[in-house]
């Protein structure tokens, strides 16, 4: 998986007093501590989606927060990567966390730093929080499909309709290696919430030219847009905040 956590660039001058309070109550302990550039190599089984508006601080301000807060979130117990996400137009932002397991989520949904960071912070409203497994079969034909970081990621879920969650898994492996040709696919982890009866993927692009590409082409109409048996769909799309 990928890991663009990096080190905080410099100290924010617009972040809210009581914001900074609650963020530097939960980090890691003094500057002088070192952050690993990468963590050991860890099994992804469970996949967070977080969504959220800004209210009352603007796109620059969220830049300097994210990098602020960045160490904070690398040493939690589970977390692989966490790739943060922005969609300035359309004022959304968020990341995409890659969990080791569900336990490891449930902890960080408990912590003082999802309450402080996320549910609680008065800058950060509408927020959605989606958990998801790994459907490990067709996420291992579209995994690591080409070197490079991603610039654009890809959000995209459905509901089931006229077929089962068993019908569902038997379709994406059989079609996982008509994505895994898609030129500028650099990985695709393919998604499952059955007792939600929602279903996706996330996608990483090396280039939201790559992904427009995708969403123009027959592969994207014939197995999500078109598909009579996908209802609800919903894409979005993000640039990635290295």
């Amino acid at each position: 998986m990928f890991n663009l956590i990096k080190k905080p660039v410099g100290i924010v001058s617009i972040l809210l007093s009581t914001v900074l309070l609650i963020f530097q109550s939960c980090a890691a302990p003094s500057s002088t501590t070192t952050i690993p550039k990468e963590k050991p190599t860890m099994s992804v089984n469970t996949i967070q989606v977080v969504n959220f508006n800004l209210e009352g601080i603007g796109h620059n301000d969220f830049m300097g927060v994210a990098n602020e807060v960045a160490p904070n979130f690398a040493p939690l117990p589970g977390l692989v990567s966490k790739v943060w996400l922005s969609d300035e137009a359309n004022n959304t932002y968020g990341g995409v966390y890659s969990w080791q397991g569900q336990g490891n989520l449930d902890a960080y949904r408990g912590g003082e730093l999802y309450a402080g960071a996320l549910a609680n912070n008065p800058n950060f409203v509408n927020l959605y929080d989606k958990g998801f497994d790994i459907l490990a079969g067709p996420s291992a034909v579209t995994a690591n499909l080409m070197d490079g970081t991603p610039t654009y990621i890809q959000v995209v879920n459905f509901n089931l309709e006229g077929i089962s969650h068993d019908d569902f898994m038997g379709v994406a492996n059989e079609v996982a290696s008509n994505f895994a040709a898609l030129p500028g696919l650099i990985q695709k982890v393919w998604l499952s919430d059955e007792a939600n009866n929602t279903y996706g993927g996330v996608y990483s692009w090396s280039s939201k030219e790559a992904c427009e590409a995708y969403r123009s082409g027959e592969l994207y109409a014939g197995a999500l847009a078109n598909n009579p048996n996908f209802t609800n769909l919903s894409d979005k799309g993000f640039g990635v905040l290295e």
